[in-house]
């Protein structure tokens, strides 16, 4: 049902990414808030896309979109809490450099987050 409602921004999100490859996404992934905008700050549903170079977020509303480049993420855990938000299951938390050189995490809900850990490291040891 969800998805039905915010398939426009879904469809809006694919085609940004229409001519890259796109290794892994989730339409309906849960985001816990990026550590450095504060425990306060907007979390929420949206598209999680993972290509060779990139981890892009895309928020369904409000439409807010986070880009980690891979080169920049430091590690990946699997903590079932992030800011002091729990769905009481392991999250997909990036740890990375964020744009002023200092490090920032981000976290999502998302079902398959074997598949995410596999590909996500296998592209971060590129770039170690």
């Amino acid at each position: 049902m969800l998805k039905k409602i915010f398939r426009k921004r879904i469809n809006e999100i694919h085609e940004k990414y229409n001519d890259k490859s796109v290794l892994l996404v989730d339409d309906i992934s849960n985001f816990f808030g990026l550590e450095s905008s504060g425990v306060r700050k907007v979390r929420g549903n949206g598209v999680l896309l993972l290509t060779e170079e990139e981890l892009f977020f895309g928020m369904w509303k409000p439409k807010k979109e986070l880009l980690i480049q891979i080169k920049s993420i430091i590690k990946i855990t699997n903590p079932k809490s992030h800011m002091h938000r729990s769905v009481f299951k392991p999250l997909l938390k990036v740890t990375f450099t964020n744009e002023n050189g200092e490090s920032d995490s981000a976290a999502w809900y998302v079902p398959k987050l074997d598949d995410w850990n596999n590909v996500l490291n296998k592209l971060i040891s590129k770039y170690k």
